[in-house]
C-alpha cells in the first residue's frame, strides 16, 4: 500500500517509516499555504487572543477536571461540557446515544470534515479526591491532563475564531468522547466513526503530550477475562482429589510472566487483575483475571496473543495433570472473553494532515519530536484510513494515570497556538488559503 493513500501501513513500510519517522523536507504546497496562514493578519490576531486566553483555559480544566468521570460515568462531565461548548458559540451541540458530546462549527463550502477529539473520562473512581491543589506553579489533580487541559483548549480555539471572525473551509466537529480509557474499549469514537463516514482527518488532543510532540503511531492492544474453574472441596478432605483454579490460574501467570516479547516493535503484557478463591482452608472452584496486550506492531500482537491463548489451555491442563484428574466433571475449565479490542496502526509522514504539523512547527520555530508509540482515540480513525495525529495541550505534565497526576501550565499558550495553527491550516481559512487535507 503507498503509505501517502491512507490506510494502515504494512509492516515491512511500518519499520522502515520508524527508522526514520520525521522527512526532512516539507511538502512545498503544504509549506506555502501554513505560511500564508501563519502571516495574515486574522492569524496573528488569533495567536494573541489565544497566549491571553491562557488564564480561562486553566480555570476551565480545573472546573471540568473537578467533575468526577470514570468510565463509564462521564454523563455529568458530558453535560457540563456540552454547556461551555453552547456558552462559547457551538449552536449545534449534541449528547449522542452513547455520551460523545458533539459541537459542529459549519465551514464556508465542500471543505474537509476535520474531527477534532478530546476524552471525558479518567481512569479514577468516582470516590476519588479531584480537587486541584497547588504547589507553586504546579496543579496536582488526576486526571487533569488526561484529559481536562485538552478539552478546555477546544474552548479557547472556539473563541479565538469567533472574535477574530475566522471561517474555514471545511467543517470542524468538536467531540468530546468517552470510554477512552481502560476497558471502556474506545466506545465513543466507534461509535462516532460509525454515525461520521465522511470525516477527512481527526486531530485527537491528548493533554499529557507535551508540545511540539506528535503521535502517528497507535499502539493496538487486546485485553481478555480468563476464567479458571472446577469443582472445589476442603483444603485437607479433599486434597489430592480435586484441582485448585488458583493454582491452575497461577501456572498459566507463571508462563506468561517468562514470555519474551519483541523490543521492536515495542510488545508489552500484564496480568492487571486476579480473582478468586471462596475462603483460606478451600480449594479454589473458581479464578479469573484480566490480561492486557499491547504492541505497535499488528502482526506482534497477533502472535503474543495467540501465545497467551494457547498458556490458558496448557496451565489447565497441567494442574488436571498434577493431580491424576481424568474425569471431565472434576478438571479445571477454562473460559476466555474479549473484553477489549484497540486498533493499531499509523498514519504515514508523508501524508498531508502530518506536513501540516510540521510547517506549522516551523512556522512557529518550533523543533518537532516523535512519540514512539500510544494507545488513544486516535486508533480508530487510523484502522479506518482516515489521516490523524494526536497532539498535546501545553505546559509540562507529569504523574500520567496517578493520583499525584500534575500540570505545570506555563507558557501552555504556546502548544495551544501550534494546534489551533495546525488545524486550521488543514481546514483551510476563507480569503486566505485553500485547506492542506484533501476532502476524504
Amino acid at each position: 500500500m503507498d503509505p501517502t493513500a491512507g490506510g494502515v501501513v504494512d509492516q515491512a513500510t511500518l519499520q522502515s517509516l520508524l527508522a526514520a519517522p520525521l522527512p526532512k523536507e516539507i511538502n512545498a504546497e503544504v509549506l506555502s499555504k501554513v505560511d500564508a496562514l501563519a502571516r495574515s493578519a486574522s492569524m496573528q490576531e488569533a495567536l494573541l487572543l489565544l497566549q491571553a486566553d491562557e488564564q480561562r483555559l486553566i480555570n476551565e480544566a480545573i472546573q471540568l477536571a473537578e467533575i468526577p468521570a470514570p468510565t463509564f460515568q462521564e454523563e455529568k462531565k458530558a453535560k457540563a461540557y456540552a454547556d461551555l461548548l453552547k456558552a462559547n458559540g457551538i449552536s449545534d451541540v449534541q449528547i449522542d446515544s452513547i455520551g460523545n458530546v458533539i459541537g459542529i462549527r459549519k465551514g464556508s463550502d465542500n471543505g474537509p470534515r476535520i474531527a477534532i477529539i478530546a476524552h471525558l473520562d479518567t481512569v479514577f473512581e468516582s470516590s476519588t479526591d479531584v480537587k486541584v491543589k497547588k504547589e507553586g506553579k504546579l496543579l496536582l489533580q488526576p486526571g487533569l491532563t488526561d484529559d481536562s487541559n485538552a478539552l478546555a483548549m477546544i474552548l479557547s480555539w472556539i473563541r479565538a475564531l469567533d472574535k477574530t471572525k475566522i471561517k474555514t473551509i471545511g467543517d470542524l466537529i468538536f467531540v468530546g468522547s468517552v470510554g477512552e480509557e481502560g476497558n471502556g474499549d474506545l466506545r465513543g469514537v466507534k461509535q462516532f466513526f460509525k454515525e461520521y463516514k465522511d470525516i477527512s482527518g481527526v486531530v485527537v488532543l491528548e493533554g499529557a503530550i507535551p508540545p511540539p510532540v506528535i503521535a502517528i503511531q497507535n499502539t493496538g492492544s487486546n485485553r481478555f477475562l480468563i476464567n479458571f474453574t472446577g469443582p472445589g472441596g476442603h483444603s485437607y478432605g479433599a486434597f489430592g482429589q480435586v484441582p485448585s483454579a488458583i493454582h491452575a490460574q497461577g501456572r498459566f501467570i507463571a508462563k506468561v510472566a517468562d514470555m519474551q516479547t519483541p523490543s521492536t516493535p515495542k510488545t508489552t503484557f500484564t496480568v492487571g487483575i486476579v480473582k478468586g478463591g471462596r475462603s483460606i482452608n478451600t480449594i479454589a472452584p473458581d479464578a479469573s483475571l484480566e490480561i492486557d496486550i499491547r504492541s505497535n506492531g499488528n502482526q506482534e500482537l497477533i502472535a503474543t496473543t495467540k501465545q497467551v491463548m494457547a498458556y490458558v489451555e496448557q496451565a489447565a491442563a497441567e494442574e488436571n495433570r498434577r493431580w491424576g484428574i481424568t474425569s471431565p466433571a472434576s478438571m479445571i475449565k477454562t473460559s476466555i472473553k474479549t473484553i477489549g479490542e484497540r486498533p493499531g496502526g499509523m498514519t504515514a509522514p508523508q501524508q498531508a494532515i502530518v506536513q501540516t504539523w510540521l510547517a506549522a512547527t516551523k512556522a512557529q520555530g518550533i523543533k518537532p519530536e516523535l512519540l514512539a508509540g500510544a494507545s488513544t482515540d486516535a486508533g480508530v480513525p487510523i484502522s479506518q484510513g482516515i489521516p490523524t495525529i494526536v497532539m498535546g495541550c501545553g505546559g509540562k505534565s507529569g504523574g500520567f494515570h496517578s493520583v499525584t497526576e500534575n500540570w505545570d501550565p506555563t507558557d501552555a499558550y504556546k502548544g495551544v497556538q501550534l494546534g489551533f495553527l495546525t488545524t486550521m491550516s488543514l481546514a483551510g481559512v476563507q480569503g486566505i488559503t485553500q485547506p492542506t487535507l484533501p476532502v476524504r
